[in-house]
């Protein structure tokens, strides 16, 4: 294990830097932290990114990574040499970044985030960069990444292709992209959701993340289109079903309505509050009291709720 200064990340074969101390003034360390509504978040780009980042939420984000983990059963969706270097962009945590150092010791992985939540103590091959946004213009190497991947990225995200197309510039020919993302618009098996609070909780924080310029409801259709106008190839899109609760009937989809419940469940209050508080300017009481409404009939296993997971996989061209 080991603890690495800011700026260092160095290459484990050949001690090449990827991020000169110079390049350093993009991250400002210990950025200051607010607290609002009893949560705490990111002081960097303050209110740019409106998920909380304190302990509750952290705690929320590693139980997500375990409960995709059990609706795909993949760490990762993309060819990649098991020593090259990889990117994590968001990596909240640094879990996932961890789990992939572990299984692939002579790999290097490299997070980066708005919010320096990641622990002092990782695998050798493992390094962390935060405060970073990925908005900014990078100073981490082009054409030197063998795999780029990106995990719920909506809701962060203004300009998606101007995103895809600075991925794309710092990914080595023949590389790989890899983009995770779940749909929060609540679909149901059985009858509509129109007029509920499940309906009326998503389309309220599409309305407040759509004018806080960072929609939480990204154009899912349109990726496939963003990415190959960005110039990546051999594009796939993979989608898995996401029950809210164990209504279905079959077994291994109980199974992932049980851990992906839960997951959501967690999820429902800090997806609110800042947009709600800050964009809508509700009172916290009636925030809260849709909030557990919401919660209520996401439960419920007469109303057949779903939503959607999405995974993108996208290619640089290799050189000719």
């Amino acid at each position: 294990m080991s603890s690495s200064p800011q700026g260092s990340f160095l290459h484990p074969r050949d001690g090449k830097r990827c991020l000169e101390d110079k390049e350093a003034p993009l991250s400002i360390e210990n950025a200051a932290e607010h607290t609002e509504n009893h949560r705490t978040y990111h002081g960097f780009n303050k209110g740019k990114y409106m998920l909380p980042n304190d302990e509750e939420e952290q705690d929320r984000l590693d139980f997500l990574h375990h409960a995709l983990l059990h609706v795909t059963g993949r760490l990762t969706y993309v060819s990649h040499p098991t020593d090259g270097r990889v990117l994590d962009l968001g990596c909240g945590t640094g879990i996932w970044a961890i789990d992939f150092a572990k299984k692939f010791p002579d790999a290097f992985v490299l997070g980066v985030d708005l919010s320096s939540i990641q622990p002092a103590e990782h695998p050798v091959n493992c390094d962390f960069y935060a405060p970073f946004d990925y908005e900014f213009p990078w100073q981490l190497g082009e054409e030197s990444w063998d795999m780029i991947r990106l995990q719920m990225g909506s809701g962060s995200v203004a300009n998606w292709p101007s995103l895809y197309r600075r991925v794309i510039a710092h990914l080595r020919p023949g590389a790989w992209f890899e983009q995770i993302d779940i749909d929060l618009e609540p679909k149901c098996e059985n009858h509509t959701l129109e007029g509920s609070a499940l309906y009326s909780w998503y389309h309220r924080l599409k309305q407040a993340t759509n004018d806080a310029a960072r929609p939480i409801s990204q154009q899912f259709g349109t990726v496939v289109d963003q990415l190959l106008n960005a110039g990546f190839t051999d594009i796939e899109h993979e989608q898995f079903q996401l029950p809210l609760n164990r209504w279905h009937p079959d077994t291994g989809l109980q199974h992932i309505g049980h851990w992906y419940g839960r997951a959501f469940f967690d999820a429902i209050e800090p997806l609110s509050l800042a947009p709600f508080y800050r964009i809508l300017e509700w009172p916290l009481d009636e925030i809260q009291r849709l909030i557990t409404d919401a919660k209520s009939e996401m439960l419920d296993p007469s109303i057949l709720s779903f939503q959607m997971l999405h995974i993108y996989k996208a290619r640089k061209k290799p050189k000719q």
